[in-house]
């Protein structure tokens, strides 16, 4: 059995991330489309360069009433593909972060 490289390995894991990550965004637009509000990718997985220690950045922006729900989708789709989380709100945003972001942000609706 040949060995596999560290550099293969890695790799392998940025594929994995970046289909998963395809994966998660479909769902989530979906839900978004269903709930009335979206999600708004940014980094790595907006801009489709996942690495193999990339997580999935995502900005929540829903009614109050179904932000909870938002929440706890995208969490347990993260968990079920095995992709580690940072989400935060649309709401809880800086102009500045946004402004500076703004090239990468890729809306889901």
């Amino acid at each position: 059995m040949a060995a596999v490289t560290i550099s293969e390995r890695k790799t392998r894991e940025a594929a994995r991330r970046s289909q998963a990550a395809a994966r998660v965004a479909a769902r989530l637009q979906n839900f978004a489309r269903d709930e009335g509000g979206r999600f708004v990718l940014f980094g790595s997985a907006a801009r489709g360069t996942m690495s193999y220690k990339s997580d999935f950045d995502v900005l929540v922006d829903f009614p109050l009433e179904r932000e909870h729900a938002a929440f706890a989708f995208l969490e347990d789709l993260c968990r079920s593909e095995g992709l580690d989380l940072d989400a935060l709100t649309l709401r809880t945003m800086s102009e500045v972060f946004l402004h500076r972001n703004q090239a990468d942000l890729r809306v889901l609706a």
